[in-house]
């Protein structure tokens, strides 16, 4: 009788390390935390049911020790054991690859985000622009680009400080996501400029979105921060086409459009892009390269 109550015993053990294993394991994380319980608990009543098994033998039915449920208790509470072993160490591995997951998924937004405003990043722009680019020589299409720059930011920051300055960006970078389309790429290009792709649109579509996008910015802005602000947004526009040089003379192009825009004086203009515009910028650079002689 003494060897299958020490057989017995040895199943309790491999039950209490089981059960002890359950519950570090419900300590280190959240998942499917109901069933570990249900699992604990199960484990819990095998041992309340072992020990039972030893008192009713001692005391009742000495048949209930013999060998074969020595045996079987034995193999069972070493199955139990084996089984919370194993998803001890899988659990441990799903955690491991979880926290891989998050650390790859924050890495990636860091590499392709705006930490400031939300927005896409340069490099991701840039990225985005040469792919699109490159596409378009080999198989045809446009892709209409926004130059978007702030009217007066710098007596923002010099006003009211940075603090302010950065809060007016963000306010910008989160209005320029909410009005434009999911599948636009709105990007932070620099300081307070801003680029957007828009696929299939016409530039005449393009002009009207960006129209109306002046519009809402010049009154979100202001009313969301402070009135004395007096902040608005110029914007160009062109088109990245199969005939266009490059993407650094795309994004030339709308800077230059942008730049005609603001000339004009009025809060929220636009401007489409023309040749007429680079022959008038380099005659402005001209006469001021023979002001400097």
């Amino acid at each position: 009788m003494v060897i299958p109550v020490v057989m017995i015993l040895f199943g309790i053990s491999f039950l209490v390390k089981g059960a002890y294993l359950i519950n570090q394991l419900m300590q280190q994380t959240n998942q499917y935390r109901r069933k570990w319980l249900i699992y604990f608990a199960f484990i819990i009543a095998f041992i309340l049911s072992y020990s039972g098994s030893i008192v009713y033998g001692l005391l009742v039915d000495p048949h209930c020790l013999n060998y074969f449920y020595a045996s079987v208790f034995l193999m069972g509470a070493t199955y139990i054991y084996s089984s919370c072993h194993l998803m001890t160490k899988t659990m441990q591995k799903m955690e491991l690859m979880d926290d891989i997951k998050n650390r790859y998924e924050t890495l990636r937004h860091h590499a392709t985000y705006d930490s400031l405003t939300g927005c896409n990043n340069r490099e991701y722009l840039f990225e985005m622009l040469n792919t699109r680019f490159q596409q378009i020589q080999l198989h045809g299409g446009e892709v209409v680009v926004l130059f978007i720059d702030l009217d007066r930011f710098k007596a923002v920051n010099d006003r009211f400080g940075h603090d302010m300055g950065d809060t007016v960006l963000q306010t910008f970078g989160q209005l320029l996501r909410q009005r434009l389309r999911k599948d636009d790429v709105v990007a932070r290009y620099g300081g307070d400029e801003f680029i957007v792709l828009m696929e299939n649109t016409s530039l005449s579509e393009a002009q009207r979105i960006a129209e109306n996008l002046a519009t809402v910015a010049t009154q979100s802005i202001n009313e969301g921060l402070l009135d004395s602000l007096d902040l608005g947004c110029s914007i160009g526009i062109t088109q990245m086409s199969r005939h266009s040089v490059s993407v650094n003379t795309t994004i030339k192009e709308a800077d230059l459009a942008c730049y005609a825009a603001k000339q004009r004086k009025i809060d929220g203009a636009v401007c489409l892009y023309s040749p007429m515009l680079a022959v008038t910028n380099n005659h402005i650079v001209s006469c001021i390269k023979q002001m400097a002689k």
